[in-house]
């Protein structure tokens, strides 16, 4: 059994929002990502890194990146700074589960008219609304973590059993 990183964000889901609105939303859904991103990447270590099913796939590594960089151009969309993403294998995970962390904090923190206003500006000066950050890059990430449980089943290190309609952690590593 993979040793569990307590110390590591979204181990399980937070409590769902009290009420429906765009910003609960957003934050469930944020909430959603980091806790599937968590559990895909348990484990992973360099060694994992090259893997890819066949040429012309993205390795672990390269999804590891993509899903970072995706997450990261959530914060400049929203307006706020982070620190850009880690070069380091064994910090990528980390520092994108943080930089997760720092998405949902920036969304409690705005109502949902603010939420609404954000403009998102995407290649060849497209414009959008926090509306595109869902069908866009977060669910561009969400797919891309979809990819990498795929990948390490392929690769005979399939990730631990999680509880992802409860956002439970494996029962027999629960914190």
């Amino acid at each position: 059994m993979l040793p569990v990183m307590a110390e590591l964000p979204y181990t399980r889901l937070p409590d769902v929002p009290a009420a429906p609105g765009a910003r609960a939303v957003m934050v469930r859904l944020v909430d959603g990502l980091g806790f599937r991103y968590r559990w895909a990447t348990e484990g992973l270590s360099d060694t994992d890194a090259d893997f890819r099913p066949a040429e012309g796939c993205m390795s672990l590594r390269e999804l590891l990146d993509h899903v970072a960089e995706l997450v990261h151009w959530v914060i400049e969309q929203m307006g706020f700074e982070a620190e850009p993403p880690a070069a380091e294998f064994d910090a990528v995970r980390k520092r994108t589960l943080d930089d997760i962390v720092a998405v949902r904090e920036h969304l409690l923190g705005m109502d949902d008219e603010t939420l609404a206003a954000i403009t998102v500006v995407a290649r060849k000066n497209r414009t959008g609304t926090f509306w595109h950050l869902i069908n866009g890059p977060l669910a561009d990430a969400l797919t891309h973590v979809g990819q990498i449980n795929a990948w390490r089943r392929l690769d005979g290190k399939p990730t631990p059993r999680v509880d992802v309609f409860m956002g439970r952690p494996p029962k027999d590593q629960a914190p």
